[in-house]
């Protein structure tokens, strides 16, 4: 019997990399329908859509690139490449639209923020995981003058303007985007705002002026997003499945352990809808529509094509979608990478089979086969 027992440990770790392929694989699905349906309406796109699409392009290239790759199998591969192909092609088209719409002013204010690609995972390569989280007490009433001009404003002084170099941090800007009272959309804005200095180069400036007032950018960054880890639930309960994934999307980005949990992918493969896109009505409870302004815009604008789907949701879902996919193939056990999905099922069901065959065989009901082999 405890041979038995053994052979079935020996293929558990075929069993349980099949099960990690088949989830590559509906990842890379997943994705590959939602660009799909982008590039179907790349003349639509909005500046914000554009910036989802730069930190997919970034992420898949480093993917395509990654030291770990000649160990993955050929099939792993193939997806990557030809998601990066995709993703490549879907941001010429949309960078091209906008800087030929001459009345797109917005795009005019943040042609920085989307005129080349985010390496995000290159930042936050390390790890991290949550010690134990304080409780944050009940969320209160929203400062009012946290508003989207404000923040805008904040975000373009980190890229650069014509009246400003890039990485200026102001008093004002600094002291808004480090408000630690703040909630929900509020606390996203803060926390794009420290990812966004630190990506393009603004490392030094904001250290320098977190220095001054006696903190650090990781102390800041771990005390908004143990808070929003802490929210979750609630956000998830109340129906406002955007804000939902916007907080995951800034956890993932700077790869906290806690935001790549199975239940989070399963939740963003049932929101999709049948086209690839994210449809408004059937994610936003009506009681809910219309009604954000009370804690400050959405991280990212929004516009609903087709009569239903969100930009802006699909837009967070493409960025979750691409971290999630980078998170799994990098916890795959390296030994075993270089099995494809189909390797690993194949030797899976040989195995079931051979074990099946013992049992027969030990309990006489293969008499024939035995004398044979005797």
């Amino acid at each position: 019997m405890w041979r038995y027992v053994a052979l079935l440990l020996l293929l558990t770790p075929s069993l349980y990399n099949a099960n990690k392929f088949s989830e590559i694989r509906e990842t890379c699905l997943a994705l590959d329908d939602l660009v799909s349906w982008a590039k179907a309406h790349h003349y639509l796109l909005i500046v914000d859509f554009l910036f989802g699409i730069r930190v997919a392009q970034g992420e898949l290239e480093m993917l395509s690139q990654s030291p770990q790759s000649y160990t993955w199998s050929l099939d792993i591969l193939t997806q990557i490449h030809l998601l990066k192909n995709k993703v490549d092609r879907l941001a010429s088209l949309a960078f091209y639209d906008m800087q030929n719409d001459t009345d797109n002013d917005y795009f005019k204010k943040f042609q920085r923020l989307v005129d080349t690609k985010y390496y995000i995972s290159s930042h936050y390569s390390t790890e991290r995981r949550f010690g134990s989280i304080p409780r944050f007490p009940d969320p209160i009433e929203q400062d009012p003058t946290f508003s989207e001009q404000q923040s805008d404003g904040c975000m373009r002084e980190i890229l650069g303007t014509e009246e400003t170099p890039a990485c200026t941090i102001s008093r004002k800007c600094y002291k808004q985007m480090t408000n630690r009272e703040s909630e929900d959309y509020q606390l996203t804005h803060q926390l794009l705002y420290l990812i966004l200095a630190q990506v393009r180069g603004c490392s030094k400036e904001l250290a320098r002026v977190t220095l001054i007032q006696d903190t650090s950018v990781i102390e800041l960054e771990t005390t908004f997003t143990a808070k929003i880890f802490q929210r979750l639930p609630s956000i998830l309960d109340s129906g406002r499945y955007d804000l939902f994934t916007e907080m995951v999307m800034i956890g993932q980005m700077l790869n906290y352990r806690e935001f790549y949990r199975s239940k989070i992918l399963e939740l963003l493969m049932l929101w999709q809808d049948s086209t690839g896109c994210y449809n408004d009505d059937t994610l936003t409870p009506p009681d809910l529509k219309n009604q954000t302004n009370y804690i400050g815009r959405k991280l990212f604008a929004d516009e609903i094509i087709d009569d239903s789907c969100s930009e802006h949701m699909t837009a967070l879902a493409l960025i979750v979608l691409t971290l999630t996919l980078r998170h799994q193939l990098h916890s795959l056990p390296q030994e075993l990478v270089t099995w494809s999905f189909a390797n690993l099922t194949l030797i899976s069901l040989c195995g079931l089979v051979l074990v099946g065959l013992v049992v027969c065989f030990k309990k006489r009901r293969f008499r024939i086969l035995r004398h044979f082999l005797a």
